[in-house]
């Protein structure tokens, strides 16, 4: 009687182990969860870091907030297409640790817009470039 339950158990914790890895965005080819909104990919390009930030409900949201260990974004709607970002990329895998921060105002259609990149360069290593790129929904919601 011992081990069916134990079967049963052991079934049990590796389906919850993978519904809490499919919702945490950790397994492939699953985009990151949304929190609040606004949800940030990491891409790589042709050997270029891209962080693509999504937001949603721009028809009805204002503010949008987001921190990490490589992010701190702010980003604020001050008008139907005009957009107030401060971003501010943390790279801590490297000594010293690089911080570098972009403050813009942009008028910002639906769709996929480069906001800015930053460049750096590890002593002894190739330049690398880190992208970031904001994406607005086409359409309300």
């Amino acid at each position: 009687m011992k081990r069916p339950f134990r079967f049963l158990a052991i079934v049990g914790l590796l389906i919850l182990s993978l519904v809490a890895a499919w919702r945490g965005g950790l397994l492939p080819g699953v985009p990151a969860p949304w929190h609040d909104d606004l949800r940030i990919l990491h891409e790589d390009r042709d050997g270029t870091a891209v962080m693509v930030v999504e937001l949603r409900n721009t028809d009805t949201r204002t503010r949008w907030h987001s921190e990490g260990e490589d992010h701190r974004i702010d980003i604020r709607r001050r008008g139907p297409t005009l957009y107030e970002l401060d971003i501010t990329l943390l790279e801590n895998r490297i000594d010293p640790p690089i911080r570098r921060n972009m403050h813009t105002r942009l008028q910002l259609e639906a769709g996929r817009t480069e906001i800015g990149g930053f460049r750096f360069t590890e002593p002894g290593k190739p330049v690398r470039r880190q992208l970031v790129e904001l994406v607005l929904p086409s359409s309300a919601g």
